[in-house]
């Protein structure tokens, strides 16, 4: 399996969370999870008993745990989602689920799905965008 298909893996468990979670809840904290060694999925808790962290906080911390099992070769692939402003392609504001996807074998790549609130707990999502990610795990 190619890195790239490793890391799909990842989005096909992370991208629908996100999705259920805005149309529950009309939002959701940066979550995160990883592709094990084993080739098991994983999601990564940074809890600290604090009840309304910054989501750059969470971030931050998903980002450094993932580091952590990165350097001591628990994980191969590490997928993080959080919610973020974008500009569309016709250059219209918008709201989009990201998920930043990376892979020990040097991929990295950054996937987004716009999506706008309706009424009655309605979710509108737009198409998936790529591009190329950040390597900061790996």
């Amino acid at each position: 399996m190619t890195p790239k298909e490793q890391c799909e893996i990842l989005l096909d468990v992370l991208l629908p969370f996100a999705e259920q979670q805005l149309k529950k809840h009309r939002e959701f904290y940066p979550f995160a999870a990883v592709l094990q060694a084993d080739g098991s999925t994983a999601f990564t808790d940074v809890y600290d008993g604090d009840e309304h962290p910054e989501s750059k906080e969470i971030i931050t911390r998903l980002k450094q745990a993932h580091k952590q099992s990165a350097s001591e070769g628990k994980i191969i692939a590490s997928g993080i989602v959080w919610n973020a402003g974008v500009t569309a392609a016709d250059g219209t504001p918008s709201d989009a689920i990201v998920v930043s996807l990376e892979h020990k074998d040097d991929y990295s790549v950054i996937v987004g799905e716009p999506y706008k609130l309706g009424l009655f707990k309605k979710v509108t999502f737009g198409s998936l965008f790529a591009m190329a990610g950040e390597h900061d795990i790996f």
